[in-house]
C-alpha cells in the first residue's frame, strides 16, 4: 500500500514538473483556472455569430441520437438486474451481498440517466417538430424570437 503511495506521489509530481517546465507556462488544460474560462456577453455572442441556427431536422435526429443511448443504457441496465438477480438464487457467492447491491446501484443509475435521456429526447423532438412545421409554413423563426413568435 505505501509503495502504491509513492508510486503515485511520483506520477503526479512528475506531471506538475512536467506542466510547469512547458514553454510559455502552463496551459489552461493542465492548470484549470475557473476565471480563464468565463467570457463576457459579448464574447459568447461573437462566438455563436459563425455559427448556423439549428433545424428542425438537426434537433430531430439528435432526439433519434438520444433515444439510441437511452436503449444502450436501459439494456445494460436490465443486464445488471439480471447479474444481479443470480446473484440473490446463489448466497454462497455472495454472502453478504455487496456486489449484489453494488450491481444494483449501478442498475438504477442506469436507469435514471436513461430516463433523463428520453425526456431530453421529447424536448428536442417537440421542438424539432415546431421548427419543421414553422418552415413548412415560410416562417423561419429567428435567434431572438420565443416560442410565441414574439421578438424579445
Amino acid at each position: 500500500m505505501r509503495v502504491l503511495a509513492y508510486v503515485l506521489i511520483g506520477v503526479l509530481g512528475g506531471m506538475g514538473v512536467m506542466s510547469l517546465s512547458q514553454k510559455g507556462g502552463p496551459s489552461p488544460t493542465t492548470m484549470l483556472a475557473p476565471v480563464s474560462y468565463a467570457m463576457t456577453s459579448a464574447e459568447q455572442a461573437s462566438e455563436r455569430a459563425g455559427e448556423k441556427p439549428w433545424t428542425g431536422a438537426d434537433l430531430l435526429e439528435m432526439a433519434q441520437v438520444y433515444d439510441q443511448q437511452a436503449d444502450e443504457l436501459q439494456s445494460e441496465a436490465v443486464r445488471l438486474e439480471q447479474r444481479a438477480i443470480s446473484l440473490a438464487e446463489k448466497p454462497h457467492m455472495d454472502p453478504k451481498g455487496f456486489t449484489r447491491t453494488g450491481w444494483m446501484l449501478i442498475a438504477s443509475t442506469r436507469w435514471k440517466s436513461a430516463k433523463e435521456l428520453r425526456e431530453l429526447a421529447a424536448m428536442h423532438r417537440s421542438e424539432g417538430q415546431r421548427l419543421l412545421a414553422l418552415e413548412k409554413n415560410g416562417k423561419i423563426p429567428t435567434e431572438n424570437s420565443d416560442k410565441d413568435g414574439a421578438s424579445s
